[in-house]
């Protein structure tokens, strides 16, 4: 059963059952106020008659004026005038057995000082109130049937409306597939369901990125690894190929193991990239400064290579949120692209702030800094400028330190500082 015919079923159901009590309830409160005002009526006309009798000598007197007094203000409604013996002495005959069962009847004494003398009865017949109540309960069938039938249309007619969204979302899950996500629902309500779209739309664009920056990933990992491939099978065919030299062999199998060792830290950086946020799950809290004075001394000795010093501006205890062995892996690939692309006798910057809550580590260097193309891609896993070619990088450094910095729940950025040279600008949540 689908959820318009649930709801249709649910709404029908609450309907008929509010309508059922609704006229049950309404039918009894007044067949009970009915039979309460007629009681009444009967009480006060016996009581009028019971008043408007005379008594003389401890015996009720009725003479023909005041019978037709009686009569008069009992046009309607027969009664019976009883002496204290219980005998009839005047008034309408009381109705038969057969008829008592259809009849209300009311006895009132006649008191005098506080002296019964007598009996006035009055009756009238209530099976008018029977009729009544039969007549309100077909109205109030033919009302309810009415209500059930205009709840079914309306709830089917609402259901249809409201759960289109829904059915819109049905739909469009049953389209997509892997490589085919560009469909949106593009809801403009400011209810649950248009939030519910908007917020499905939003998954959208992010599978949708997801599976592009997947299926660029797997593209540039089959060509970075292509190319070591290409040349260990060739290295090892013409080593293979005819007999050589000593010296000829041990430079193919130089070559063979650079080219294994490439392939090694390809694959070594995929599957870091890939662990990032797994890794990162458990958070320490750490401080910057000492981060950063940790790395300064692991880099040193690789910047003393091209005479580049390195610079820690320690500001004090800056404490934020995140995993060590995740974080000294970012920053320590940001340094060596600093240390790699910074001027020879250089100097790379380290120093870390406070700044709104935040956590911000900076790493600069003074060489030519980043290109355009380089701002807008050098985050990207394998995107390489003609620079970093002519470098030998495997285009993964500031990938894996991106990915590593967002496990943590931090933001990296890249720009050129006003003095020239690169700036990454690491933002973790202070602790």
């Amino acid at each position: 059963m689908s959820i318009r015919t649930r709801f249709t079923v649910t709404v029908v159901a609450i309907v008929a059952v509010t309508a059922a009590l609704f006229a049950s309830l309404s039918i009894v409160m007044l067949d009970r106020t009915l039979r309460s005002n007629f009681i009444d009526r009967l009480h006060s006309g016996a009581q009028a008659i019971a008043t408007t009798v005379d008594v003389h000598h401890g015996r009720i007197s009725l003479d023909p004026s005041d019978l037709r007094t009686l009569n008069s203000l009992q046009a309607d409604t027969p009664f019976a005038v009883y002496d204290a013996r219980g005998r009839q002495i005047a008034g309408d005959t009381p109705p038969m057995a057969a008829q008592s069962a259809l009849t209300q009847r009311v006895a009132v004494p006649v008191t005098r000082d506080n002296h019964a003398f007598g009996t006035v009865a009055v009756w009238q017949s209530s099976e008018w109130i029977d009729d009544f109540d039969r007549t309100a309960a077909m109205v109030s069938m033919g009302i309810g049937l009415f209500l059930v039938v205009l709840g079914a249309i309306a709830s089917r007619r609402v259901a249809r409306r409201v759960l289109a969204p829904v059915e819109h979302i049905a739909s469009l899950a049953e389209r997509i597939e892997g490589h085919e996500l560009s469909g949106r629902l593009h809801a403009d309500g400011n209810d649950e369901l248009g939030r519910l779209c908007a917020s499905f739309d939003r998954m959208l664009e992010r599978l949708e990125a997801a599976f592009s920056r997947e299926r660029r990933f797997v593209a540039d990992a089959s060509h970075e690894l292509r190319a070591p491939l290409a040349v260990l099978r060739a290295e090892t065919e013409l080593a293979l190929r005819r007999e050589r030299t000593g010296d000829k062999y041990r430079a193919a199998l130089a070559s063979i193991a650079r080219e294994g060792a490439r392939l090694e830290e390809l694959v070594n950086e995929m599957l870091a990239t890939a662990r990032a946020e797994v890794d990162a799950r458990e958070q320490q809290t750490l401080d910057a400064n000492e981060l950063l004075s940790n790395l300064g001394d692991r880099v040193r000795a690789t910047a003393a290579t091209r005479g580049i010093e390195i610079r820690v501006e320690n500001g004090g205890v800056m404490l934020a949120q995140a995993n060590r062995a995740t974080l000294e892996r970012a920053l320590l690939a940001i340094a060596h692209n600093a240390i790699r692309y910074g001027r020879d006798d250089g100097t790379v910057r380290m120093r870390s702030l406070r700044d709104d809550g935040l956590v911000r580590i900076e790493i600069a260097d003074d060489g030519p800094g980043f290109t355009s193309d380089a701002l807008a891609h050098a985050t990207e896993r394998f995107w390489r400028g003609d620079t970093a070619r002519q470098r030998d990088g495997t285009g993964l450094g500031l990938a894996i330190a991106r990915a590593f910095v967002e496990a943590n729940r931090g933001t990296l950025q890249i720009a050129n500082s006003t003095a020239g040279g690169a700036v990454v600008t690491i933002e973790l949540v202070s602790s």
